[in-house]
């Protein structure tokens, strides 16, 4: 019987043991966790703080019974992966019971990421990492307990913004979001993210940019006071760091596997790392963007599972399933609007060496005579298609507008730039219409004919 073991329960984690064990019904398929819950949505966090997601148990998409007892897989929350020896296949895990190893055949890794910023400065009580069920239940609780009344947000990427924003809806919060870069929403082009600091600030959110973290304030091992910044001392009770995240690879270092250019675990398409028999998928793995053809670290929590479906069926001894790559395809609703993103923006793209062209555009979301007809987003979107003007390929799409009119615009898109089609082919796309739901030519397609016409006036 081959064993087949997995170590991460989450997103890449579990697809891949599900996809394993359908592969490979007679295998033995055995996970482990060093956390306390698997199989559960970390996008779906900030809900839980805002109050929208009641318990955290929520979040769970199937309890650690079902996939012992429906699936026959062996789930081990609880269970931290300390050593990996390639040359003997097996892992060195330690739980409560202390430690043991663990034989393998085959073994995925699904390690995830981790903070990327560490504080400096003493350690102290209400510090918070943003990204794990136990950071974050234990935020909950100290929220709950009245002692805190001023949180500091460090990162305003789409987690710490999604953070910051959840915190002002429970009230009572004196929330600052405190980030290093001039602008919020890291991997958007500044025009297109114009919109957020006003809304940050009429969310009742202090946004400080352009400011960094010095070290935080407090005795040793006792309670934060405050959080030491080039701007000045911020007064805090709690801090949530969001200051972004880094792959979690020094369980890979360590045994000899190979990182790629991105610092993350280099793997090929088949998600096979430089050690045969062991995969790795998800935040942990670097992956091919399918624009530029470079390698890169995007985690994300769709990439992760589609990841951790080709690494697990590879896994089980199919090995045809391969990984496209990945376009950076993100969607966030923040302060009443939608903000998205797909393919490469317009700086990227030059800094990837292409000739890059942009077209933004401001377009209704239906027919103006149907204005108050329910069921459908109403408002503008402002729509941006980065393209090349040598070849008129479209190499990626970024837009916000009215909550849920932004992720159609973003489909179509990654459809077209994943397709290599070019603007006269994505202009005259068949797309649904009827005046109550759609406008007659959409904001995408507006966007391709008048980059075809910039692009003609400049031949």
């Amino acid at each position: 019987m081959e064993n087949i073991l997995i170590i991460g329960g989450v997103a890449a984690g579990m697809s891949a043991a599900s996809r394993a064990r359908r592969v490979a019904p007679e295998a033995r398929v055995t996970v482990l966790e060093r956390g306390p819950a698997v199989s559960y949505g970390a996008c779906g966090l900030p809900g839980v703080l805002a109050g929208r997601i009641q318990r955290l148990e929520d979040l769970v998409a199937h309890p650690v019974e079902f996939f012992r007892e429906q699936r026959g897989i062996e789930v081990r929350p609880g269970h931290e992966a300390l050593e990996i020896e390639p040359g003997r296949r097996r892992v060195r895990a330690r739980s409560e019971a202390g430690e043991s190893w663990l034989s393998y055949d085959r073994l995925v890794i699904a390690t995830g990421a981790r903070s990327r910023w560490l504080p400096a400065g003493p350690r102290l009580r209400h510090v918070y990492a943003a990204n794990t069920w136990d950071q974050v239940a234990q935020l909950r609780a100290a929220l709950e307990s009245g002692e805190i009344r001023r949180v500091a947000v460090v990162g305003a990427g789409y987690i710490g913004l999604e953070m910051a924003e959840a915190l002002a809806q429970r009230g009572g919060l004196e929330v600052h979001l405190i980030h290093a870069n001039a602008t919020p929403l890291r991997g958007f082009d500044g025009d297109m993210v114009a919109e957020l600091p006003a809304r940050i600030a009429a969310a009742g959110i202090t946004l400080h940019a352009g400011c960094r973290v010095r070290e935080l304030a407090g005795p040793e091992g006792g309670r934060l006071l405050g959080v030491a910044t080039s701007s000045g001392v911020i007064p805090a009770d709690a801090l949530v760091n969001c200051g972004g995240l880094r792959p979690e690879t020094a369980l890979a270092e360590r045994a000899g596997i190979l990182l790629g250019r991105s610092g993350a675990i280099a793997v090929d398409e088949r998600q096979q790392t430089s050690v045969a028999g062991i995969y790795a998928a998800g935040d942990c793995a670097e992956t091919r963007h399918r624009v530029s053809g470079a390698p890169v670290w995007i985690p994300l929590g769709a990439a992760a599972n589609h990841q951790g479906r080709v690494a697990g069926q590879n896994a089980a001894g199919r090995r045809a399933a391969r990984y496209p790559g990945v376009m950076g395809t993100l969607a966030v609703p923040l302060f009443g609007l939608e903000f998205g993103r797909t393919g490469l923006g317009e700086s990227e793209a030059r800094a990837a060496g292409m000739d890059a062209a942009a077209t933004t555009v401001r377009a209704a979301t239906r027919a103006a005579y149907m204005r108050g007809a329910p069921g459908v987003p109403e408002g503008e979107i402002t729509l941006k298609i980065v393209y090349q003007p040598s070849t008129r390929r479209l190499l990626g799409c970024q837009a916000w507008g009215p909550a849920g009119a932004v992720t159609g615009q973003l489909d179509v898109a990654v459809t077209a730039c994943s397709a290599g089609m070019k603007l006269e082919d994505v202009e005259h796309l068949d797309l649904a219409y009827s005046p109550a739901l759609a406008p007659l030519y959409e904001p995408l397609q507006i966007a391709a004919h008048n980059a075809l016409q910039d692009t003609a006036a400049s031949t």
